[in-house]
């Protein structure tokens, strides 16, 4: 197992064009780390910087405490997974495995040995003697993993190696890939747009956005606690809810005819207040109602229900309800509120208000 560090890493392509911008995190022996973010955000270019595939424009890269940024690729001890699998069509299955064997000065054993290990590991024992046309797409991955882990590399990395799979293979290959990483012991740094890859798979996620690190920490606690909006409404499917509003005298009011009563005696101002959508609960009573609207559309997904409505003319919320809530269109709902569920972030700087842990009450 190796550690990675990053500092002030950044890339242009163009003087005037800064692709990532400073650049500073350190990934422990071990760990598997996510880079999670839009498309563009960067995080492939900051990948490839790692692996040696991208020169790095200015600052620093350490693995295993080593300076590498003049090692070659091959010099670097990693492996790497791609997107699009980068088989070879003409060779069999063993054959691709073994590939990048035969730079390791390793015998035709003990690369027989491997490639048979890595096979039985994935599960490709039958179709060692195949080529990558006759395989499913699912199975070409497993190919392009047995490869990569066949070398016994401390360091790998996967560039969003699940995107070309359907939805319910992705969740099995999610699966086998966090297990196969705990099983190596080896650091994983995995690369996704895919914020449920990011939330399921990583020890530790760092969130990108416009080449500039936006969080990171480990996946519950940037659920629970967005550094700001951006995070907020990236993390979370749905999305957090979130609308502009006001503190006075400790009563928080939302553009609705709603007032929240003394939610946070220690602000005052205008805030972006965001809830996530399990926390919009309905009420049982009329003592607890604190929020009351007209249902627009509702999503029964069968372990639970999405219930959209209208906060104002131009806004509209989601809650989420655990079970099959079967709820006409057009119907009244009242919600229950809780202070603790609220984040508010500053209006200017949409910084979470709270991220150093001042309690709400």
């Amino acid at each position: 197992m190796r550690a990675l560090e990053l500092k002030q890493m950044r890339k242009s392509y163009q003087a005037d064009i800064e692709v990532l911008k400073g650049i500073d995190i350190v990934i422990e022996p071990g760990e598997f780390f996510v880079l999670v973010g839009p498309s563009g955000c960067g995080k492939s270019t900051l990948l490839r910087m790692i692996a040696g595939l991208e020169e790095i424009s200015s600052g620093e890269l350490y693995i295993g405490g080593a300076y590498a940024n003049k090692l070659k690729p091959s010099q670097r001890e990693l492996s790497m997974v791609f997107q699009n699998y980068a088989l070879f069509p003409h060779m069999t299955v063993e054959q691709n495995i073994a590939f990048g064997l035969h730079v390791k000065k390793l015998t035709k054993v003990e690369q027989s040995q491997r490639c048979q290990e890595a096979a039985e590991m994935l599960g490709l024992t039958p179709y060692l003697k195949r080529k990558p046309r006759e395989l499913s797409g699912g199975q070409r991955q497993r190919v392009a993993l047995a490869r990569a882990i066949v070398t016994q590399d401390p360091i790998c990395l996967m560039d969003e190696p699940l995107s070309n799979l359907d939805a319910k293979l992705r969740t099995k290959m999610r699966s086998e890939i966090r297990q196969l990483q705990r099983k190596l012991g080896i650091t994983m740094i995995y690369v996704t747009h895919d914020q449920t890859e990011a939330m399921t798979m990583a020890d530790r996620m760092m969130i990108l956005n416009q080449g500039e690190v936006q969080q990171v920490g480990k996946p519950l606690d940037i659920y629970n606690h967005p550094a700001n909006t951006f995070v907020a409404s990236f993390i979370g499917a749905p999305p957090m809810n979130m609308v502009n509003g006001y503190i006075q005298n400790g009563n928080v009011h939302l553009p609705c005819d709603t007032t929240l009563p003394k939610i946070h005696q220690d602000l005052a101002g205008e805030f972006t207040i965001g809830i996530r959508p399990e926390h919009l609960v309905r009420a049982t009573n009329t003592d607890e109602a604190t929020l009351h609207a007209t249902v627009t559309n509702v999503e029964m997904l069968g372990t639970e229900t999405l219930i959209n409505f209208q906060l104002t003319e131009k806004l509209q919320w989601t809650a989420r309800w655990q079970g099959q809530h079967a709820v006409p269109l057009g119907e009244k709902v009242s919600f229950a509120i809780k202070a603790e569920d609220l984040v508010f972030f500053d209006d200017q700087t949409k910084t979470n208000t709270f991220l150093e842990g001042a309690e709400v009450i």
